[in-house]
């Protein structure tokens, strides 16, 4: 009767195993996070209305929007913008770059910021808590 009762015992700890191994197997892969590329160094971006934004028109409507948020998604594919959202009435990207002059020149080359519909302002940042930002996928 003990026997039995160590092979139940046995079976039951080796099924409970194998369940463990197969629900971990098909769980979904962890979120690539955000990174900075490799010699690249973090800048913050907070973008506000600049003296050109039209208070009564809608953001597409606004001069150069269309070619701003061109330009953001090109940085993006480059591997440059690492990070984007919207603070309330403020947009906020964190762009990677050589250096802070190479920051201000890609940011200040913006067909919105040009076209006077934003104003920037470029801090670098120290990252203390790397890996910590998973976003969701963006619908489309």
């Amino acid at each position: 009767m003990r026997a039995l009762l160590n092979a139940a015992l046995l079976a039951l700890v080796l099924m409970t195993g194998l369940a463990v191994q197969a629900q971990e197997a098909s769980a979904p892969a962890a979120p690539a996070l955000p990174a900075v590329p490799a010699g690249l160094k973090p800048f913050a971006v907070e973008f506000r209305t600049g003296p050109a934004w039209v208070a009564d028109k809608p953001p597409p409507e606004q001069p150069a929007f269309r070619e701003h948020s061109a330009n953001l998604q090109r940085l993006r594919k480059a591997g440059l913008l690492v990070l984007g959202a919207r603070i309330a009435e403020r947009g906020f990207i964190v762009l990677a770059a050589v250096d802070e002059a190479a920051a201000r020149a890609e940011i200040d080359a913006d067909p919105g910021v040009r076209a006077g519909s934003f104003v920037y302002t470029l801090s670098p940042m120290a990252v203390f808590y790397g890996g910590s930002l998973s976003t969701p996928p963006r619908a489309q």
